[in-house]
């Protein structure tokens, strides 16, 4: 499996990266993992859309799933030029709300809806998907992803929860949100971890690599390096249009 970064600023893009995107692949597959304002430019730059296999949103804040408006016309046009045939698969939390009702009646027939919780367990081609509730303002799901040999964790958008532990267990990868630095205090009401939070939750979830994501507009990568605690565990911050490989 390999991850490659689109997109991982918060609450909205900033020159040289948007929202939050990632895609998954394996050989036979394309997996887009949200997709944020900004994200689609830089996808189309790996592979074409009409390519993609299936879409996971973890949840309906904008800076997630905006993208999905604009990509509806990419996979029309493909379809009608017979590039694609089936509309595209995406799994999403149905979620009442006017995010969700937007969604089912604006977006067309290029898309089918359908439901992840906890209880879902996705196969995707050789890789098995589980989700786990966050602690978050909507509802909201990170994942774990196995090929079977390898595993990603996505923690999505999250408070720091000891519940959360388990299910993110030893991880080859951790793509985990890092929104906040130290002098935001009051980041569990916030819905999300500090960088020494995050750091501090792929350690005793005993990750061997961590990937901190879903940075805060306004913060320079400096100021998010420095607030890394030390630890022998690989510990980077995301870059967008960098390809990672997990093994």
């Amino acid at each position: 499996m390999k991850l490659t970064v689109l997109g991982n600023r918060s609450p909205y893009p900033i020159e040289g990266s948007g929202c939050s995107g990632y895609l998954l692949q394996t050989k036979q597959q394309n997996i887009l993992i949200d997709v944020g304002e900004g994200v689609l430019e830089r996808l189309n730059g790996i592979i074409d859309y009409h390519k993609l296999d299936a879409i996971i949103i973890s949840h309906l804040h904008a800076d997630h799933f905006l993208g999905l408006i604009p990509l509806q016309y990419a996979i029309m046009v493909a379809q009608k030029s017979g590039l694609r045939e089936k509309p595209l698969d995406v799994y999403l939390p149905f979620e009442t709300g006017a995010e969700l009702s937007y969604i089912q009646a604006k977006l067309g027939t290029e898309y089918n809806l359908e439901e992840i919780n906890e209880n879902k367990k996705l196969e995707l081609g050789a890789l098995e998907i589980n989700f786990q509730k966050t602690i978050h303002f909507k509802e909201c799901y990170g994942m774990m992803i196995s090929n079977g040999e390898q595993v990603l964790g996505y923690t999505a958008d999250t408070a720091w929860s000891e519940d959360l532990i388990p299910f993110f267990s030893k991880t080859d990868l951790l793509l985990i949100e890092a929104t906040l630095l130290e002098e935001n205090i009051k980041a569990e009401q916030a819905g999300h971890m500090t960088v020494k939070q995050a750091v501090n939750f792929g350690i005793e979830a005993n990750s061997k690599r961590m990937l901190l994501t879903h940075l805060r507009s306004t913060r320079q990568e400096e100021e998010i390096v420095a607030e890394i605690p030390e630890t022998n565990i690989n510990v980077e911050v995301s870059q967008v249009n960098k390809t990672y490989i997990i093994d």
